[in-house]
C-alpha cells in the first residue's frame, strides 16, 4: 500500500509539473508555416520570408515552410489565419488591408482582435508625387495652394490606403481633391498633365524623379526614403501620424504569449541579419521593427483614424 501510495504520489508530481510547464517549454515540436496572402511571382513578402525560413529553421530546431494562398484581397488567407488552432504552428504575414481598411468596411468574415502582432516588419514605400514644375514642394506648400487652385488626385480607389492618407492630408490641409481613381495608375497620367498629383511607389516613380519630371511631395513611412533622405514624411509634416502601407507577422489571438514572444523573437533575430536585410534591400520593402505592444497601439489608432476618413467619404456608415 505504501508502495502504491509513493507511486501515485510521485506520478501526481508528474503531472502537476507538467500543467505548470510554460507553453514555449514544449514548443515546438513539429512544423511551422508561414502563411503568405499574395500569390509568389514577384510578391516581396514571399521572397523576403522564403530567405528567412532556413535561419528560423535553425533557430527553432524545426522546418519552418512558406505557404502561398492567394484570394480575396488577402482576406481569405487572413480569415484562415484568424481560424487556426492558435498553437505557434501558423505565422502569417499581413498587410494594412486586410487588417484594418477591410476590417472596418465590413468586408472580412474575422476582427481586429482576431489576429495578435507580434510586430509591424516592413512597408511598401509609397509616396505622394507630382510634376517636377509644380508650384509646390511639401505638403504645406501643396495645402495653401490647394485652397485656391484646382488639385487633381491619381489614385488606386478611394478605399486604397494610400487613397486613404492622401484625403487624410487634405482634410488637416483644408483643401479638397478632385479625385480620380485609375484601374491602370500611371506616374505618366502627372507627366502629361492628367492629374496634378499621384499616389504611387518610390520604384514606379523613381525614373521620372531621376529625368527631373517628377519630385516627391512626402513618403507614406514611418521614417524618411533611404534613396530620398531630403523627402520628409507625412507625419514629420505634419498631416498625419506614421501611416504607411505596413506589413506585419500575426498569429491567432489566442495563442499563448510565451510561444506568441518565442516566435516573435525568432523572426525580428533573423530579420536582423546582414543577409536578410540584403534581400529587403534588394526587393525594395521598407524594414521598420516595431513590437508587439506598439504594433497594437497603432492599428487601434488607425481603426479610429482610417474610419473616420471612410465616414467622411461615404464609405462607410
Amino acid at each position: 500500500m505504501l508502495k502504491k501510495c509513493v507511486l501515485t504520489t510521485a506520478v501526481l508530481v508528474m503531472i502537476l509539473g507538467l500543467i505548470a510547464m510554460p507553453a514555449s517549454a514544449k514548443w515546438p515540436q513539429k512544423a511551422i508555416k508561414i502563411m503568405i496572402p499574395w500569390p509568389a511571382g514577384n510578391d516581396p513578402s514571399t521572397m523576403v520570408a522564403t530567405a528567412m525560413a532556413s535561419h528560423m529553421s535553425e533557430d527553432l530546431g524545426v522546418p519552418v515552410k512558406v505557404v502561398n494562398k492567394p484570394g480575396g484581397g488577402a482576406v481569405l488567407a487572413t480569415n484562415e489565419l484568424a481560424k487556426s488552432r492558435p498553437d505557434g504552428y501558423t505565422l502569417g504575414l499581413i498587410s494594412i488591408g486586410p487588417m484594418i481598411t477591410q476590417v472596418i468596411r465590413g468586408k472580412t468574415p474575422y476582427k481586429n482582435q482576431d489576429l495578435k502582432p507580434l510586430g509591424l516588419i516592413w512597408s511598401s514605400p509609397f509616396t505622394l508625387s507630382c510634376r517636377a514644375d509644380a508650384p509646390y514642394n511639401d505638403l504645406k506648400e501643396l495645402a495653401e495652394y490647394g485652397k485656391s487652385h484646382k488639385l487633381r488626385l491619381a489614385h488606386w480607389g478611394l478605399g486604397a490606403v494610400p487613397t486613404l492618407i492622401a484625403m487624410n492630408v487634405a482634410k488637416k490641409g483644408g483643401f479638397q481633391w478632385q479625385e480620380t481613381a485609375y484601374k491602370k495608375l500611371n506616374p505618366l497620367l502627372v507627366v502629361k498633365g492628367d492629374a496634378d498629383v499621384i499616389t504611387f511607389s518610390t520604384p514606379g516613380v523613381r525614373d521620372y524623379v531621376e529625368a527631373k519630371q517628377m519630385k516627391i511631395l512626402a513618403c507614406m513611412l514611418p521614417n524618411r526614403l533611404p534613396q530620398y533622405p531630403e523627402v520628409a514624411t507625412v507625419k514629420e509634416q505634419g498631416y498625419g501620424v506614421g501611416y504607411s502601407i505596413w506589413f506585419g507577422a500575426f498569429v491567432p489571438a489566442k495563442t499563448p504569449d510565451d510561444i506568441a514572444q518565442k516566435l516573435g523573437s525568432t523572426f525580428f533575430n533573423v530579420m536582423a541579419k546582414p543577409e536578410i536585410q540584403d534581400v529587403i534591400k534588394k526587393v525594395g520593402v521598407i524594414p521598420h521593427p516595431i513590437g508587439a505592444d506598439e504594433a497594437r497601439a497603432q492599428m487601434d489608432s488607425e481603426l479610429k483614424a482610417f474610419g473616420g476618413i471612410m465616414k467622411e467619404l461615404g464609405i462607410i456608415k
